[in-house]
């Protein structure tokens, strides 16, 4: 692990981490907050030996997690950059969960039932050149998959944007619910609760989500 105090250049911020690229080109996530990193490491390693498209983890340390660098772009960047591929990209989000689906949840996570990512949108995939791999694996737990599923759809149906990016949105999402089962839209309560319950959400994303629960309750 290389000093704290190190110069690295900052690639991206969330909620509650930073991600850096270090001169050695490996990428270190650094939570702000102090989190312990190594369950999330732990859990990396685990999907890794099983297949499943994740960065490999080089080292853990506390609050600082170093992996594999995957170059490219973020699902999201693609799709603003290439609106034409909106239905194709769609296919390959929902492709990866249907890759979580073939994965026994490991025991150390907590709840109970099956693997859920419960953050899987196009901003945690990125498009490397081996293929998409899926990034931030922070709120993973077991559980019911459709939930999943429909955490993915909510984030991508809600999201705020401007109107020339909505057709783009529409066909991503077309595309992400021609290759996931129809019974996805019973657990659309469930994840709407999730994804609330988060932090707080402004008043236009919070009258989308009931809006699209109710659609789904039709």
């Amino acid at each position: 692990m290389t000093p704290r105090n190190e110069a690295h250049r900052l690639l991206a911020s969330g909620q509650e981490a930073d991600v850096y690229l270090r001169s050695d080109g490996l990428l270190l996530k650094r939570s702000r907050a102090g989190r312990d990193l190594e369950p999330e490491a732990l859990l990396m390693r685990y999907l890794h030996a099983r297949g499943l498209p994740v960065p490999r983890v080089h080292d853990v340390d506390g609050s600082d997690l170093v992996m594999e660098y995957v170059p490219g772009p973020r699902m999201s960047q693609e799709l603003d950059a290439r609106p034409w591929r909106a239905a194709a990209l769609g296919r390959e989000l929902a492709d990866l969960h249907r890759r979580l689906d073939s994965v026994d949840a490991p025991d150390f996570l907590p709840g109970e039932g099956f693997l859920l990512h419960l953050d899987l949108h196009p901003g945690n995939v990125v498009l490397g050149p081996a293929g998409p791999v899926v990034v931030d694996w922070t709120s993973a737990q077991r559980g019911d998959r459709r939930v999943d599923v429909a955490l993915s759809w909510l984030a991508m149906a809600v999201a705020p944007l401007r109107p020339f990016k909505r057709l783009a949105r529409s066909r991503l999402v077309r595309g992400f619910l021609s290759g996931v089962d129809r019974e996805v839209r019973r657990a659309m309560p469930a994840a709407a609760e999730i994804r609330l319950a988060r932090h707080t959400r402004d008043p236009i994303e919070v009258r989308a989500v009931r809006k699209l629960v109710e659609r789904c309750s039709d």
